[in-house]
């Protein structure tokens, strides 16, 4: 059991049932509708064997890139006291962390090779870019906080490609809630490990190069647009009722006070709380998303 939970935190199984939600999300959100802006007619849902490898592909790229993460930080981590860090606590061994990497990466390409010609390139594409980040991009600034957004907006836009041949407004205004939730969570991660990364990697992060109280600033900002940015698939034809809502209502209120907490304090418990509720807090928008089809 012990083995277990030590690969549950190393690939962040909660960041892979988020993925695998997200693209279910776009799939359902892009299947119910009457018809396509084209007029073509509406289309189904996926067969269940697509169905499962859509929702395998993010799952196991995830988790083939942040097991990939911890083997290139296990010095960061150590310096940083990631004791939630299975490599830097000697749970795991970077040899067989680099091993699950591997391995993940060949399950999540081949499961997209069933899938139509554009999911499988998004697929392709981010694998490469999470190997690149992991490697390089991760140091440089605002290059990889920009990758971690766009990899947490991806999953709704390749849901929607598996069973449309085009992207609805709405679900691109979700994604766009997604990418400046994750941006901003992403640049107060960067905010939280600055000392370890600059002593251990070098890093240029976006702390680094305009100070840690200014990227918390612009983390606060990217927080306060979400208050009228998780509202928007609503104007753009997503249907809504009371639970719907008030789901995101939730959300638009959580992040409203994440702004107010990520410009007023720098403790790093402060960080630690505005990473992990993030997570929270966007669950909850998708969730409201999703009771839509209700």
């Amino acid at each position: 059991m012990k083995a277990i939970s030590s690969y549950i935190r190393l690939f962040r199984i909660e960041h892979a049932l988020l993925l695998a939600a997200a693209v279910l999300i776009g799939e359902l959100l892009s299947g119910a509708q009457p018809a396509l802006p084209s007029g073509l007619p509406a289309p189904l849902l996926p067969v269940l064997p697509i169905l499962l490898c859509s929702l395998a592909v993010p799952v196991f790229i995830e988790m083939g890139s942040f097991a990939l993460n911890d083997y290139f930080d296990v010095k960061t981590d150590k310096a940083n006291r990631r004791s939630d860090r299975p490599i830097a606590s000697g749970e795991i061994s970077p040899r067989a962390a680099l091993a699950a990497a591997a391995a993940c990466y060949i399950i999540g390409i081949a499961a997209a090779l069933p899938l139509p010609q554009a999911a499988l390139c998004i697929t392709l594409l981010f694998a490469f870019l999470s190997i690149a980040y992991n490697f390089r991009l991760k140091v440089l600034p605002l290059v990889g906080n920009l990758y971690i957004a766009a990899s947490m907006a991806i999953p709704f836009l390749f849901g929607s490609l598996v069973v449309a041949p085009e992207i609805y407004a709405r679900i691109w205004a979700i994604a766009l809630v997604a990418f400046v939730a994750g941006l901003g969570r992403e640049i107060i991660k960067s905010a939280e490990d600055m000392e370890g990364d600059v002593l251990h990697r070098n890093a240029r992060t976006l702390p680094v190069v305009i100070g840690k109280k200014n990227s918390l600033l612009l983390s606060a900002l990217l927080y306060a647009a979400l208050v009228p940015l998780s509202l928007a698939p609503f104007a753009l034809g997503l249907r809504a009722n009371i639970l719907s809502l008030g789901l995101v209502i939730i959300t638009a209120l959580t992040f409203a006070a994440m702004a107010y907490l990520a410009a007023t304090d720098e403790s790093k418990h402060n960080l630690i709380a505005l990473r992990k509720t993030s997570l929270l807090a966007l669950a909850i928008g998708l969730a409201g998303y999703a009771a839509s089809l209700l």
